[in-house]
C-alpha cells in the first residue's frame, strides 16, 4: 500500500510534464497534435470562443469601430492576437487531418468580415481589361510597322 502511495506522485509529475493533455510544448507554443484530434477540436472551439469574446468586448467599448479598427485591435492586442493565431493554426491542423473546422465551430460573421481576403471588384476587372487591350493594340502596331522581324 505504501509503495502505491509513493508511485502516485511520480505518475502525476509524469502526466504534468508530458504533452498528453495539450498541444502546446513546454514553452507554451502551439503545435498540431494529429494523434489527439478531439483535443485539437477542443482547442479550436476554445480559441474561436476567445476571439469572438475579444471582438464583442472591443465592440462594447467602441460601438462605432470600423472593420479596420477592429482588425488593428486584433493584431496589436496580445489578448486577441494570440487566440487568433492559435485559432488559425488549429484550423490548419484540423483541415490537414480531413476535419472541416466549420463542423467544429464557426467564428462570428463579423470576424470573418474583418479578416476577409480582399475581393477583386469592378476596378480591378477594368484595369485588367484595359491592360489586355493595350497589349493587343501594341502587338498589332508592332506587327504592322515591322519593328520586330523574326
Amino acid at each position: 500500500m505504501k509503495a502505491a502511495l509513493a508511485v502516485i506522485p511520480l505518475v502525476l509529475v509524469g502526466l504534468v510534464l508530458s504533452h498528453a493533455y495539450g498541444a502546446f510544448d513546454s514553452d507554451g507554443t502551439y503545435y498540431c497534435n494529429s494523434s489527439n484530434l478531439p483535443l485539437e477540436e477542443t482547442i479550436y472551439k476554445s480559441s474561436v470562443s476567445k476571439v469572438d469574446t475579444r471582438v464583442q468586448s472591443y465592440l462594447s467599448d467602441n460601438p462605432s469601430a470600423t472593420d479596420q479598427e477592429i482588425h488593428s485591435y486584433m493584431i496589436s492586442n496580445p489578448d486577441a492576437s494570440e487566440p487568433y493565431s492559435i485559432m488559425e493554426q488549429s484550423k490548419a491542423c484540423l483541415e490537414s487531418n480531413g476535419i472541416s473546422p466549420d463542423s467544429v465551430a464557426s467564428p462570428s460573421s463579423l470576424l470573418l468580415q474583418v479578416f476577409a481576403a480582399p475581393e477583386f471588384g469592378v476596378l480591378s476587372s477594368l484595369v485588367f481589361g484595359m491592360t489586355l487591350a493595350s497589349v493587343v493594340l501594341l502587338q498589332n502596331r508592332i506587327n504592322r510597322t515591322g519593328l520586330i522581324r523574326a
